[in-house]
């Protein structure tokens, strides 16, 4: 929604400023070099704190990142992204170091977009593998090995956490491990634990707060140790 609005605002702008003596004096620059150059003038305006300026740098090239969209994406979304490639353009101006020509580094953020597209429809399972372009291939499979290497790190740590808990209490005593069992992992109430036990809710407070120091300890200490901790 954001740079929706944001491209609408730009493109209104346009149809005032880039329509002016300003965009025929860029329609008629003679070279490469002369368009650079003017378009590095906007550039500097915008920087300067003259939005309207922006206007410049999209009109002259909506056309270019169009058509390197379009050898990435499907036409529908062609568009959006280029929407927010300007976007992500307006808002990294600033780190612009004139170390290649405006137009490459504009059709950079472009190819970045793509990329974050092609994850994005990935992630909602949106898009089949068959319709990534290489790159954007890579990268979803990339993400996807990731996320399953992540995911098999979680279960593995929760499998050794369950283990080492279900160890710990086998040395509480009969009495901690009930209580422990019953409002930590089963998630009683104390007043349905204290029930349970056949005890007051005063008693089932005391016991449950001890139980769980014992715990705590034993679970603090190293393996080799536990079997001292009674």
């Amino acid at each position: 929604m954001q740079t929706a609005l944001f491209y609408e605002n730009i493109q209104v702008r346009s149809r005032g400023a880039v329509s002016s003596r300003t965009f025929k004096h860029m329609s008629h620059a003679g070279s490469k070099h002369e368009e650079e150059a003017f378009v590095l003038e906007a550039v500097q305006c915008v920087l300067n704190g003259d939005i309207n300026a922006f206007s410049i740098i999209v009109k002259a090239h909506e056309k270019l990142i169009a058509a390197d969209l379009g050898r990435r994406l499907p036409a529908q979304d062609i568009q959006e992204v280029a929407q927010d490639t300007f976007l992500r353009a307006y808002r990294s101006l600033g780190s612009f170091r004139k170390e290649a020509p405006f137009r490459i580094w504009l059709l950079r953020i472009a190819r970045y977009a793509a990329l974050d597209f092609w994850r994005r429809k990935y992630r909602r399972k949106d898009v089949p593998f068959a319709d990534l372009d290489a790159a954007a291939w890579h990268t979803a499979e990339a993400d996807r090995q990731s996320n399953e290497r992540e995911q098999q790190k979680d279960r593995e740590a929760e499998e050794r956490a369950r283990e080492r808990l279900n160890a710990a209490l086998l040395h509480l005593t009969p009495d901690d491990r009930a209580v422990i069992t019953l409002i930590e992992l089963e998630g009683f109430p104390m007043k349905a634990a204290a029930e349970q036990l056949s005890c007051s809710l005063s008693s089932i407070k005391v016991r449950a707060f001890r139980a769980r120091h014992r715990l705590k300890r034993i679970l603090e200490q190293p393996l080799r140790e536990k079997d001292e901790i009674r």
